[in-house]
């Protein structure tokens, strides 16, 4: 007999990768699939809710009712805004006519060309958007209980967010074709051609999606970036070529297709606009990078998408919406994230910080980051190059046909919109605790102090503008006649757009008085009235630039003296409130 203490142990079994993953209480997502779990939570929720609203003596229906209210409005008010816009393309009709009887086909106008151009750069500001969509915590938004509780158990984020990215498809695919048929039809385009420009737009407003989305994956950031800056740049160049050689604007998608002695030559490739619609280049190009830019929203990127930063940009997104319904915009600032700083090796100049240290804080401030500096100033360039071309400062054959209210007003927006990164200082004062106590002088002096960095930020933004203005005048040797009320028109401007930002600098809370009840046919309207009071600063700049426009030339001087009046009680109010915060 064998000694039993002596008998060999037999090896234990090595256990299944499933075995193991049991063990330690891991799931592969075989056991529960999300659609019966969802439709179970669901069921909870539901009736938790029908338990809340017995409790509370509501009415079980209310969402219904909900539901047929936005229906409702939907029926009425969108056949409205789609009547507008083809309202608005008409003016491509004349323009077709236009070009048919100068024996062009017909949509190959300046104003087409301007209109394709600014498709191409609406959609690198729509990528823009996005980005920063990305950043509050969407496109695609996560709960911070679906974080904790379902995107961090066994379920895949694919299979979680796969049916709010096909809605967010869907979306924007409806705005993009609600949007480019009632312009096609506005032109006289037959059912055919409407229907087309519809697809188009609907396959290409699912690139800034696309874009959004993988900016929320760590991995493709960078890539959604420059993609991003890519369609920017191109619709920037194909805007402003459009804008400023009307005489040359046959295009195809946006960039004129001009010949290398400067005239016009007809495109290789068949991507353009023929016989009023999308030629078979251009549809199937948009079919490509459509479907291409849907397969990563619905299928690769969400498997990558950070969770946790969606969760976190969600939760600081409702807090911040629900602060603007009670009149607090001052949690907005903190949607996008904080402020990131480069240039770690810049110092404060010592010579400038003994005797104007708040310049020398400002100039620090904007040393440490770059990006967002020559951003704003590329920014303010442009819009000061759209104010000078609205007021004919290259004469009456510039742009738009001469003056344009519109390119000043757009032009004045821009420039409002750049200073918020000029004003850095000035925020910084209004979010002390007792604005302008630090330093000797008052709130008033503390201002002023502020003051100087925006100005010279402004002055080299308008000349940069004013120099591609002047560059291209003089190679077109257009008639610079109208150049000294247009320069006093975006040195106006410019005095407005920073007094305005001196004016909202600090003031967050909204006045009891904004929340007054405005009894009106259509309902209260105190809710427009904080909307407006949320906008006051844009909707100054963009009203005053407009006036300023009708005013000039011939009234130089009233609208210099109104203008000024204007900025200086917008001033004083703010150095007001500073001073008693």
């Amino acid at each position: 007999m064998t000694d039993p203490e002596r008998e060999p142990v037999p090896a234990p079994e090595r256990a299944s990768d499933d075995d193991a993953a049991r063990a330690a209480h891991l799931d592969d997502g075989r056991r529960v699939a999300y659609g019966r779990w969802r439709r179970w939570v669901r069921s909870l929720r539901r009736r938790s809710m029908l338990v809340r609203v017995a409790e509370g003596g509501g009415d079980p229906s209310d969402r219904v009712y909900l539901a047929y209210g936005v229906v409702l409005l939907a029926l009425v008010y969108g056949p409205i805004l789609w009547s507008a816009l083809a309202q608005a393309g008409t003016g491509l009709r004349t323009a077709a006519v236009v070009g048919a009887a100068n024996g062009a086909g017909a949509w190959d106008t300046p104003d087409v060309a301007r209109l394709v151009a600014g498709g191409l750069l609406a959609l690198g500001v729509a990528a823009a958007a996005a980005l920063a969509a990305a950043r509050a915590g969407g496109p695609l938004s996560v709960s911070p209980a679906e974080a904790t509780f379902v995107l961090g158990g066994q379920f895949r984020p694919r299979v979680v967010l796969r049916r709010r990215g096909a809605a967010l498809v869907a979306g924007a695919a409806v705005v993009a074709a609600f949007g480019a048929t009632a312009l096609a039809h506005g032109a006289g385009d037959g059912a055919g051609p409407v229907a087309w420009w519809g697809v188009c737009a609907a396959l290409l407003a699912q690139v800034p999606l696309a874009v959004g989305v993988g900016a929320q994956a760590p991995r493709w950031r960078r890539a959604s970036t420059s993609v991003t800056a890519v369609l920017l740049v191109v619709g920037g160049v194909a805007a402003t070529a459009a804008l400023l050689d009307p005489a040359r604007g046959r295009t195809t998608i946006g960039v004129a297709c001009l010949a290398p002695d400067g005239g016009e030559a007809p495109c290789p490739v068949d991507v353009g606009l023929v016989a009023g619609q999308p030629g078979a280049g251009l549809v199937v190009g948009a079919a490509l990078v459509g479907l291409a830019a849907v397969g990563l929203v619905l299928q690769a990127l969400p498997d990558e998408v950070d969770v946790d930063a969606a969760a976190s940009g969600h939760r600081s997104t409702v807090a911040a919406g629900r602060g603007l319904v009670g009149g607090e915009s001052g949690a907005v600032a903190d949607v996008l994230g904080p402020v990131t700083y480069g240039g770690r090796r810049a110092r404060l100049p010592g010579a400038l910080l003994r005797r104007a240290p708040v310049v020398a804080r400002d100039l620090l401030g904007l040393r440490r980051r770059p990006v967002a500096l020559a951003g704003s100033l590329a920014v303010g360039g442009v819009g000061g190059l759209l104010v000078l071309l609205g007021a004919g400062a290259a004469g009456e054959g510039a742009a738009a046909g001469g003056a344009s209210p519109v390119a000043v007003v757009v032009g004045a927006a821009l420039l409002y919109a750049a200073s918020a990164t000029w004003c850095g200082g000035l925020r910084a004062l209004a979010a002390q605790t007792e604005p302008g106590a630090l330093l000797p002088g008052g709130p008033g002096r503390q201002v002023a102090a502020h003051a100087v960095v925006p100005v010279l930020v402004g002055i080299l933004a308008a000349a940069l503008g004013g120099g591609v203005t002047a560059a291209w005048a003089a190679a077109a040797g257009a008639s610079v006649s109208a150049a000294g009320p247009a320069v006093l028109l975006l040195v106006l401007v410019i005095v407005l757009v920073l007094a305005a930002r001196v004016w909202v600098a600090g003031a967050t809370t909204a006045p009891p008085g904004v929340f007054t009840p405005m009894v009106t046919p259509a309902g209260d309207a105190s809710m427009l009235v904080l909307g407006a009071w949320y906008l006051r600063g844009w909707l100054v700049v963009i009203g005053t630039a407009w006036l300023l426009h009708r005013a000039t030339p011939g009234g130089e001087v009233v609208a210099a003296v109104g203008v000024a009046a204007l900025a200086a009680w917008l001033v004083t109010s703010g150095v007001r409130r500073l001073a008693g915060s």
